[in-house]
């Protein structure tokens, strides 16, 4: 094949894009692409039939998940991939394989026109696309004359495989059913960081990694300083001193005093996990006081994963000492 080849990836995404129908040129990291663009109807919307000569048309107002409509979406790279490429692998999902790069890049290129489009329209409930939204997709060269089909892939999940059976697939132990059924009845309040560490990881599979270190952060502060408070008062440390150790926690990730000073003849974290988790801090002040939107992938995976083991660190000692 020639080195002048083009790549085209073509795909649906379950909602509507707001734009018109058409071709846009993007260009990132002083790469471009040309994005073509295409809504297309759903026939039937709740047992409405919409139309009759397929000129129809029908919109729900913020349908972020495509209950009217969906697009259609095919970006022309002016290179040749090589499709078989393999491109991150998510470190919070276990052991699966490897995305594909060349997806990923589409996504790239998607996203960034869907967060123009929803910045110049202030249509603010658009999302980005996630890389398990795209199931399907067809691969094409273009040599400047003809398409040339290079393969169509199917079921790409990016998050691991798909569950076959007979049964209902979501199985609960019955311990985990017993306490369902004690918080639903008791009224039981939930643990505040444990919410937001799985907000955290939310975030990752909707590609945001900028929210997702601020929603692990916050979870990592709320059970540091319930135990900086706790295990202060209890070896004699006054109440001035911990605040300023909560104050200069949350602004510089300096963490190694605050725990040498609380955490003295008790289990210590490994080196690792604690600079991680300065690591995220740090990330999240940048994002709040300058700013920061592009926060990498596999760097924030790797915080989250430390942030949680920090957590349940902190709070095993908690249980330790209120013994």
């Amino acid at each position: 094949m020639s080195n002048q080849l083009h790549t085209i990836l073509s795909f649906n995404i379950p909602f509507s894009i707001p734009a018109p129908d058409g071709i846009y040129a993007i260009a990132i990291d002083e790469r471009e692409a040309l994005i073509s663009i295409r809504r297309i109807q759903r026939e039937q919307v709740e047992g409405f039939t919409v139309g009759g000569t397929g000129t129809g048309t029908m919109q729900i107002q913020f349908d972020k998940y495509g209950r009217s409509s969906y697009s259609r979406v095919e970006i022309r790279f002016p290179w040749q991939m090589d499709l078989e490429e393999h491109g991150r692998n998510p470190l919070l999902l276990g052991n699966i394989p490897p995305r594909r790069k060349c997806k990923e890049l589409a996504l790239k290129f998607v996203n960034r026109f869907i967060e123009v489009i929803r910045y110049v329209t202030e249509e603010y409930w658009v999302e980005p696309v996630r890389y398990q939204d795209i199931l399907s997709f067809e691969q094409f060269y273009w040599d400047g004359k003809q398409r040339i089909r290079a393969g169509i892939t199917l079921i790409d999940t990016g998050v691991g495989g798909i569950r076959l059976g007979t049964g209902h697939p979501f199985q609960l132990s019955q311990e985990k059913i017993k306490q369902i059924n004690a918080l639903l009845r008791g009224g039981g309040e939930l643990d505040i960081s444990k919410i937001l560490l799985m907000n955290a990881k939310n975030a990752i599979l909707m590609e945001d990694f900028r929210l997702a270190t601020l929603e692990a952060v916050t979870a990592l502060e709320t059970v540091l300083y319930d135990f900086v408070r706790k295990r202060g008062e209890q070896i004699g440390v006054s109440k001035e001193r911990l605040e300023d150790f909560i104050v200069k926690v949350g602004l510089t990730g300096n963490l190694e005093i605050v725990l040498k000073i609380l955490t003295e003849g008790l289990e210590q974290i490994d080196g690792d996990t604690l600079e991680l988790c300065k690591g995220a801090i740090k990330t999240r002040n940048n994002v709040l006081h300058e700013g920061l939107m592009d926060v990498p992938s596999t760097e924030t995976e790797r915080r989250i994963l430390s942030i949680e083991k920090m957590i349940l660190y902190l709070q095993k000692l908690l249980e330790t000492i209120s013994s």
